[in-house]
């Protein structure tokens, strides 16, 4: 890219803001990081997907075997081990020392032995507590049976209390927990990326005083919205790539039908994704612009990388109730809305309102770190050498 390519009356006649962004996105999509990044991304997306589909679909019964004279419950445990939930395969043992060698050998979790109204469980570490709570049910009908107690009392007496749930669990509850992580943790990974790749371009152009030649032919808020533009479209490249292995992964293994896992879901934090790479690269931008070699970057944007990081911290606050006062607030302020909001839309049901009003609140915020990043970057631009103070670039 030459100098008269890039001034308004060049021969390609293109504005020198796409011009910029076509070189920031040209250098990057070639670089093996993109491409090592946006693989190991998609792998470890679809991995987790394929995990949870072949975990959801495995149940493992708990081995129970019946010796001698507890052979006789094993019919009351299997209907006590159904009403607790458990999951239970029964057979009979010929003979304890074989059975307990079973045990120690790991084919057989759990070895009942001794009388129906006293009998003794053998385990290798411990056993299931619903398992247990069967097993003790199961004795204790055998003892009422042995008291004279009619079959049918016995029955009666036994009866599990009913339990009324209100608000119950549900697996896809889980799923949807899981899910919410996974976003926070994939939006937070990126904007730290990307928002620190525009902070170091700034500072590179800048010690190796390309930034001069640019400037000679570009205006500093031109130069730096074609940077910012740039990169976010490597960006949101790399997202889209891994949210579509992600889909494709969703309808081969038929894990879940969450909206996290959905085109809605995913074309939502997508949009988040951009407003919180505009907001983050801005500001990164802005103080990056005051210091003139890399190992001042980090220091630099200390002070803006707090927010990020306070934004991934209130994940796992807001997602044990995604609806409640800390998650709401919080995902309405501009520095935590694009991880926070994601997040509550994939974990749950958030009313439209605060979706738009938290958008809304973003792009403001936006548009004025756009108007102070620009004048502060043109201001600092050109000062090489000691690390410029904020209110001397901002006064200019």
């Amino acid at each position: 890219m030459n100098a008269r390519s890039l001034r308004p009356g060049g021969t390609r006649r293109l504005p020198t803001t796409f011009l910029v962004a076509r070189r920031e996105a040209v250098m990057r999509l070639r670089s093996r990081v993109f491409v090592g990044g946006t693989t190991v991304m998609a792998v470890l997306v679809v991995v987790g997907i394929v995990a949870a589909s072949l975990l959801a679909g495995r149940t493992t019964p708990v081995r129970v075997g019946f010796s001698g004279a507890s052979q006789a419950l094993e019919r009351s445990f299997t209907a006590s081990a159904a009403a607790l939930g458990a999951s239970v395969t029964v057979s009979d043992i010929a003979d304890v020392t074989a059975g307990k060698a079973q045990v120690t050998a790991g084919t057989l979790d759990v070895l009942v032995t001794g009388s129906s109204t006293a009998p003794t469980a053998v385990v290798k570490v411990a056993i299931p507590s619903n398992v247990d709570s069967a097993l003790y049910l199961a004795s204790e009908a055998a003892r009422l049976s042995e008291a004279g107690l009619p079959p049918a009392a016995v029955t009666s007496a036994m009866a599990l209390v009913p339990v009324e749930v209100l608000q119950p669990s549900t697996p896809k509850d889980t799923q949807n927990l899981f899910a919410g992580l996974a976003v926070g943790i994939l939006l937070w990974i990126a904007l730290g990326i990307y928002g620190s790749q525009v902070a170091q371009g700034v500072v590179e152009e800048k010690a190796t005083r390309i930034m001069e030649i640019l400037l000679a032919t570009i205006r500093p808020s031109r130069l730096l919205a074609g940077k910012v533009i740039g990169i976010g479209l490597v960006g949101l490249l790399q997202l889209t790539i891994v949210g579509a292995a992600a889909l494709v992964a969703v309808q081969v293994t038929n894990v879940a039908s969450i909206p996290a896992l959905g085109v809605a879901g995913i074309l939502g934090d997508l949009f988040w994704f951009v407003l919180g790479f505009l907001f983050y690269a801005t500001a990164y931008s802005a103080v990056a612009a005051l210091v003139s070699r890399q190992e001042e970057v980090q220091s630099a944007i200390a002070p803006i990388s707090i927010f990020q990081i306070a934004g991934y911290l209130l994940v796992y606050a807001a997602l044990p109730n995604p609806s409640g006062p800390l998650a709401t607030v919080c995902s309405l302020l501009p520095p935590f809305a694009p991880i926070l909001m994601a997040v509550r839309m994939a974990a749950s049901d958030v009313p439209f309102w605060q979706v738009g009003l938290a958008a809304a609140l973003t792009v403001a915020s936006i548009v004025g770190l756009t108007w102070l990043a620009g004048r502060i970057y043109a201001n600092a631009a050109m000062r090489i050498g000691t690390r410029v103070r904020f209110m001397d670039a901002f006064r200019g």
